[in-house]
C-alpha cells in the first residue's frame, strides 16, 4: 500500500528527460492541512546520493547514473516511502503524517504540454491546463499558444477557419476526435467548429505522418482531440461553461457523467454557439463575422469490466446555420442583385461509433475493433450561386498487437475497410463519387532500453477508383543521454481532394472556377528531424526543441490563384510542390509559478503555377511567439499572455483586377497580443481576456465591396485579422467525481 500522493506539475515539454529533478516536499497532517517540509531527506537508492529540502520545502537533485530511479523520501513524523521516478517532470511530493490511518489515493496532475520521447513519433500532448490559457471555444481556437499550428480565417465573408501545419493547408493533416474524422470530406470547411473546446480533455499533436495504423492520410501530421470520457474515472461529474464576447458571440456548454452500476458509465455533452450582432467596423457594408447558431449534442457510453474488456459507443448530432454578407441582405427575400450579396450555410451532421478492446493477460497484447459512421448534409449559397452536398462515411478497423521474444520487440497488424459516398453540385457542376477502400497494415517496433527505438510500418490500401496505395513509414529515436533526444522520420501519405468544399473561400468572388476532369489522388513524402535538449536553469528544468521538416509532392491537386484575376484553375501538379519548415522552441521557468515559452518558425512553401515555381500565397514566411503563463495555484490565480509575430506573405497576382491595384507583392508584417486572467475557487472559476489587443486589422479586405456582383469582386485575399480588439468573459462550474 502506498501512503504518498505525487502531484506532477511541470514546465511545458516537461515529459521529456532532464539532467536534474526539481520539486517540493509537503506534508499532510491528520486534519488534511498541507505544509512545506524543510529538511526532508531525498536519497537515490542507486548510489546513495541525495539532498535535503530548503526552508520552503524545495529541492534540486541530480539524477543518478544507470537505470535505477527509485527515490526514498523521509521526514520525522511522516511516513517514509520509496517511489520510482517514471517522469522527468518537476514533482510536488506530498508525504502523509504518521497519524493518518486511512488509505490514500494516488493522484497526478499532468504538465500543460508534454512531448513524447518514448519512440520516433514527434508527438506533443496539450492537456486542459494548456487549453484553458485562452478562450478555446472550439478546436480551431485551441492552438493560440503555439506556432506548430496556425489557425486562420480563409476569407472576409464566410467566417470559415482552417489550420496550417508544416506550411500546408489543414486538409493535409489528419484531424480527428477520438479517431473520428473532423476535418475531412464535406466537413473540410467548418469541421473545426464542430468540436467545442470544453469537450476536449487533451490534444495529441503529431508532426509528420504518424503510425500506418491511422491510415494512408495525414501527410503533414495528425491532430487527435481526446474527448472527455464518462468513465470508468470521469474527469468531471458536472461541468458548465458560459462565454460571451464584445462582438455579440456567446456560447454555453454542459457536460455530465454518471455511473450505472460498477461497469457501465454514460456521459452527455451539449453545446450551443450564438452570434446575432451586426458588426461592420470598417464600414464596407459587409459583416465582419457572419451571424449564426450551432447546436451540438453527444451521448457516450462506456462498459468496462475492470479486467480485460472495454466497449465504447456514442452518437453526436450537429446542426449549424450561418448567414453572412452585406448588412442589407435579407435572407427572407429573393436572392437577387437588388437584395444585396449574401452567403449562407445550412449543415446537419450525425456521427456514431462503436469501439471494443480486449487486453490479454500476456503483456503488450491487445486486440481492438473500431467502427465509425457519419452522415453529413449541407447546402450553401454564395451570392447568386448555389451549392449542395451529401456525404455518407463508414470505416471499420480490426487490429491486434503483441510482442515477439520479449517486450522490446512489439508487432501490430490489422485490416480496415472504408466506404465514402459524395454527391455534390455547384451551379451546373456535378461531382459525385463512391470510394470503397479495403486495406491492411503491419508494424514492428523495437526498443533498446531507453536509448534507441525504431518503428517501421507498411500498409496497402486497394482503392476502387485510383488503384493501390502503398504507404511505408519509418520513425527513429536515439537518446544518447537522459538530457538529449534525436528523432528522425520518413513517411508517405495519400489523400483524395474534395475541391469544392476545400476551396469554398474562393467561391466568395466573381472568379470562374475551372476544374480539370482527370484529377488524381494526392501523393506526397514527408521527412523530418528533431533535436531536444534539456538542461537546468534557475534551478529548474529548461528545454530547447529544434526540428526541420521537408514535404514534397509526387502529385498534388493545385489551386492556381495567379493565372488570372477572373479565374481559378484547379488541376494536377505539373512540376514541383512542397514545403520546408524549421522551428525552434525554448521553454523555461525563470521564477516559481512563471512559465515562459518562446518559439520561431521559418516556412518556405512552394508550388508550380503555370510552369513557374512560386511561393504559395498567403503563407507567412516568418512566425514567432512569446507566451508567459503565471499560475499561483495556492491562491487560485492564473494569468496568461501571448504575443504573436506574423511575417509578410506573398499576395496572389491580381494585376488584371482594376480594383486591386494595392494588392501586389507581399503583405505587411504585424503583431497580435492576447491575454487572459483566471480566478478559481473550489468548484467555480471566472475568466476574462482580450484578443487582438494590438488592434491591427487588414484595411479593405474585400476587393470590390461596393459592387459585389461586378467582375472585380473578391473576398478571398485575407492576410490579417478582420476584427479589432475584442474582450470576452466567462464562468465555469466544475463538480468532480468523488
Amino acid at each position: 500500500m502506498k501512503y504518498i500522493i505525487i502531484i506532477l506539475s511541470t514546465l511545458c515539454f516537461s515529459a521529456a528527460a532532464a539532467q536534474t529533478l526539481n520539486g517540493r516536499v509537503q506534508g499532510m497532517d491528520a486534519d488534511q492541512q498541507m505544509t512545506p517540509l524543510p529538511g526532508a531527506t531525498l536519497v537515490w537508492l542507486a548510489d546513495g546520493s541525495g539532498t535535503i529540502t530548503d526552508p520552503d520545502g524545495f529541492f534540486f537533485l541530480d539524477f543518478p547514473g544507470g537505470e535505477d530511479l527509485r527515490l526514498q523520501i523521509s521526514f520525522v513524523g511522516y511516513r517514509t516511502d520509496t517511489i520510482k521516478v517514471d517522469t522527468w517532470a518537476d514533482v510536488d511530493i506530498m508525504l502523509l503524517s504518521d497519524l493518518i490511518l486511512d488509505d490514500v489515493v494516488i493522484a497526478e496532475e499532468r504538465s500543460a504540454l508534454a512531448i513524447n520521447t518514448s519512440d520516433g513519433v514527434n508527438k506533443i500532448t496539450m492537456n486542459e491546463r494548456e487549453l484553458l490559457k485562452a478562450a478555446c471555444c472550439n478546436l480551431s481556437e485551441s492552438f493560440e499558444t503555439n506556432v506548430t499550428v496556425d489557425a486562420e480565417y480563409t476569407d472576409a465573408v464566410t467566417g470559415t477557419r482552417t489550420i496550417r501545419m508544416l506550411g500546408l493547408d489543414g486538409v493535409y493533416a489528419l484531424i480527428t476526435a477520438d479517431g473520428i474524422p473532423v476535418v475531412r470530406g464535406l466537413a473540410s470547411g467548418y469541421g473545426l467548429s464542430y468540436i467545442p473546446g470544453t469537450w476536449i480533455r487533451e490534444i495529441d499533436l503529431t508532426k509528420g505522418p504518424g503510425s500506418v495504423e491511422n491510415g494512408y492520410e495525414g501527410i503533414s501530421g495528425w491532430i487527435n482531440a481526446r474527448m472527455k470520457s464518462p468513465g470508468p474515472q470521469p474527469a468531471e461529474k458536472l461541468f458548465v461553461n458560459v462565454y460571451g464576447n464584445s462582438l455579440g458571440r456567446w456560447e454555453a456548454n454542459a457536460n455530465a457523467a454518471a455511473g450505472i452500476g460498477k461497469s457501465l458509465h454514460t456521459g452527455l455533452l451539449v453545446h450551443t454557439m450564438q452570434s446575432q450582432l451586426d458588426v461592420d467596423h470598417n464600414a464596407d457594408s459587409f459583416l465582419d463575422m457572419p451571424l449564426g447558431e450551432t447546436y451540438t449534442i453527444m451521448n457516450n457510453w462506456v462498459w468496462n469490466n475492470s479486467k480485460h474488456t472495454e466497449i465504447r459507443a456514442g452518437a453526436k448530432w450537429t446542426a449549424q446555420d450561418i448567414q453572412g454578407g452585406q448588412l442589407s441582405f435579407d435572407p427572407q427575400q429573393a436572392r437577387d442583385t437588388l437584395n444585396g450579396y449574401g452567403v449562407g450555410l445550412d449543415a446537419r451532421r450525425m456521427e456514431s461509433y462503436l469501439n471494443a478492446g480486449y487486453s490479454a493477460s500476456r503483456p503488450e497484447t491487445v486486440f481492438t475493433w473500431h467502427s465509425t459512421g457519419i452522415w453529413h448534409d449541407q447546402s450553401a449559397f454564395y451570392g447568386l450561386s448555389d451549392y449542395s452536398g451529401q456525404e455518407t462515411y463508414y470505416r471499420s478497423d480490426l487490429s491486434g498487437g503483441t510482442y515477439i521474444g520479449n517486450t522490446d520487440h512489439l508487432v501490430r497488424a490489422g485490416v480496415s475497410f472504408l466506404y465514402n459516398r459524395f454527391d455534390e453540385q455547384f451551379r451546373d457542376l456535378f461531382m459525385d463519387r463512391t470510394e470503397i477502400v479495403p486495406g491492411w497494415f503491419a508494424q514492428y517496433q523495437f526498443k533498446l532500453k531507453d536509448k534507441v527505438s525504431v518503428m517501421a510500418g507498411y500498409r496497402m490500401d486497394m482503392h476502387n477508383l485510383y488503384g493501390t496505395f502503398q504507404t511505408p513509414r519509418l520513425h527513429l529515436r536515439y537518446s544518447p543521454t537522459t538530457k538529449t533526444t534525436w528523432r528522425a522520420s520518413v513517411a508517405k501519405g495519400y489523400r483524395v481532394a474534395n475541391v469544392l468544399v476545400e476551396n469554398a473561400a474562393l467561391l466568395v468572388s466573381s472568379r470562374d472556377l475551372i476544374i480539370a476532369d482527370d484529377l488524381l489522388p494526392e501523393e506526397a513524402w514527408n521527412t523530418g528531424i528533431t533535436y531536444i535538449r534539456r538542461f537546468p536553469l534557475f534551478n529548474r528544468t529548461s528545454s530547447i526543441t529544434a526540428d526541420y521538416y521537408h514535404t514534397w509532392f509526387v502529385n498534388q491537386v493545385v489551386t492556381d490563384r495567379d493565372a488570372s484575376a477572373q479565374t481559378i484553375l484547379i488541376d494536377n501538379l505539373d512540376g514541383r510542390s512542397g514545403s520546408d519548415v524549421a522551428q525552434l522552441e525554448w521553454n523555461v521557468e525563470p521564477v516559481r509559478h512563471l512559465d515562459i515559452r518562446m518559439a520561431y518558425r521559418y516556412t518556405w512553401s512552394y508550388s508550380t503555377f503555370g510552369g513557374e515555381l512560386m511561393e504559395l500565397p498567403l503563407v507567412n514566411r516568418h512566425r514567432a511567439m512569446l507566451n508567459a503563463s503565471w499560475n499561483w495555484q495556492e491562491k487560485g490565480w492564473q494569468a496568461d499572455a501571448t504575443l504573436h509575430y506574423f511575417g509578410s506573405a506573398r499576395l496572389p497576382d491580381l494585376s488584371d483586377n482594376l480594383l486591386a491595384a494595392d494588392v501586389s507583392g507581399r503583405s505587411p508584417a504585424y503583431v497580435q497580443l492576447m491575454g487572459q486572467l483566471t480566478r478559481s475557487w473550489d468548484t467555480f472559476s471566472w475568466y476574462a481576456g482580450v484578443e487582438n489587443a494590438t488592434g491591427y486589422t487588414q484595411q479593405d479586405p474585400i476587393i470590390g465591396a461596393g459592387d459585389p456582383f461586378g467582375p472585380n469582386f473578391d473576398a478571398s485575399v485575407l492576410y490579417a485579422p478582420l476584427m479589432a480588439a475584442r474582450i470576452y468573459s466567462g464562468i465555469r462550474l466544475v463538480i468532480q467525481e468523488k
